[in-house]
């Protein structure tokens, strides 16, 4: 295949990944950085102190902080990539030291689930129903598993972040040094 066929069949299927369309949609996925901050906008005051750093000035001007030059630009960057890398590392390091607790989503699903297995328990339900209660538990701890313990989905996703986080401070650092020498 030529490179324009190619890129004529990326651009169609990316017309295919544009995201949630729907506003319930849209408002799910809009919460998804605050899920475990390792994603969320930086602290203002976190990216000045690296800011002061960078640039070697223990107090910052409004200048310093809306840049009008490309220097400026870049130690901005720099600082917010910065920040970024650290709260990836720490939102890593709060899972992998257990820390991590089930979302709001797991753990309303584990009440119902344990809601229902005690309806079945009081009220003698069928073997049917017990083993459908039991499975769907089964459903629920796995989905914790993975949402919880090491090596599932929150934690593949936190190492993803952390490694995006890495490459992200390392491409401003090289911008940075590109204009600062």
């Amino acid at each position: 295949m030529t490179d324009d066929v190619l890129t004529a069949r990326n651009r169609a299927n990316a017309q295919n990944s544009t995201g949630p369309k729907t506003e319930a949609g849209k408002t799910k996925v809009a919460g998804n950085a605050r899920r475990h901050g390792a994603t969320s906008r930086p602290d203002p005051d976190q990216v000045a102190t690296w800011l002061a750093i960078i640039l070697d000035r223990p107090e910052l001007t409004s200048r310093d902080l809306l840049p009008e030059d490309d220097a400026g630009y870049r130690a901005l960057a720099l600082a917010e990539a910065e920040v970024r890398f650290i709260m990836a590392l720490q939102a890593l390091q709060e899972f992998e030291a257990g820390c991590a607790a089930s979302d709001e989503i797991t753990q309303d699903l584990r009440e119902v689930g344990q809601g229902i297995m005690q309806e079945l328990i009081d009220d003698g339900g069928t073997k049917r129903e017990v083993r459908s209660g039991t499975a769907l538990m089964d459903h629920i701890l796995q989905h914790e598993a993975q949402e919880t313990h090491s090596g599932g989905k929150r934690h593949r996703l936190l190492k993803r972040y952390l490694a995006e986080a890495k490459a992200q401070r390392r491409k401003a650092l090289a911008a940075w040094l590109a204009v600062a020498a």
